[in-house]
Formats: C-alpha cells, structure tokens, sequence
C-alpha cells in the first residue's frame, strides 16, 4: 500500500485524503512528466483544484531537475489497485482499512 492513499489529513479544519500516487489506473497513470510538474506548480490538475491540504506550496519552487526526479521516482512504483476519491464521502475500505470517498469500491 506504499504510495497508494488513503490516510485522511487535517489541517485547519479541512480533512482530505492522501491520493494514491501509483501508476495503476486507480491512481496517476494518465500523468506525463509536464502534467506533474505543471500540477505541483499549479495546485491544479486541469480545471480542479487540489486539495488545501497538498503542500503544492512547498514543492512548487523546486527546480525542474527535482521535480523530474521525483516524477521518476513515482514511475518505478508497483502499481497499486486502490480508488480514492476526495468527491464522494468517506465509506470504510478493506484494503487500507479507512475511511475514504469510494472506500467501498476497494
């Protein structure tokens, strides 16, 4: 479950859940290198916003080499099957054993 999400977060009474970063379909494979540096940049993937939680902030300066690096990185991760989804409420989930959106799902 290494990379997969879903420990939910809080911070300034907003709670999210962390995604899951494998590049299994339930998680980043429609990612290339530019979407995820323009994301950490951003805090946007396309037209939606992440999360509050998402410390954008702090990676969003980091040059284009670390950033490739860390994209790299993500790459070589076992792909892991497990939807989370932010959107939806939170519903218990077998695999990860918490509550998340689309726990059910798992």
């Amino acid at each position: 479950m290494d990379f997969a999400g879903g420990e939910a977060i809080a911070k300034d009474g907003v709670t999210s859940t962390s995604a899951n970063l494998t590049p299994d379909a339930s998680g980043i494979p429609y990612y290339d290198e530019a979407l995820f540096i323009r994301t950490l940049r951003t805090g946007t993937v396309g037209a939606r916003e992440l999360s509050s939680i998402m410390p954008f902030v702090v990676y969003r300066n980091l040059g284009d080499d670390d950033l490739k690096a860390i994209f790299a990185y993500l790459q070589t991760l076992k792909p892991v099957r497990h939807r989370v989804d932010n959107s939806l409420p939170p519903t218990y989930c077998r695999l990860c054993r918490h509550k998340h959106g689309a726990g059910e799902q798992n």
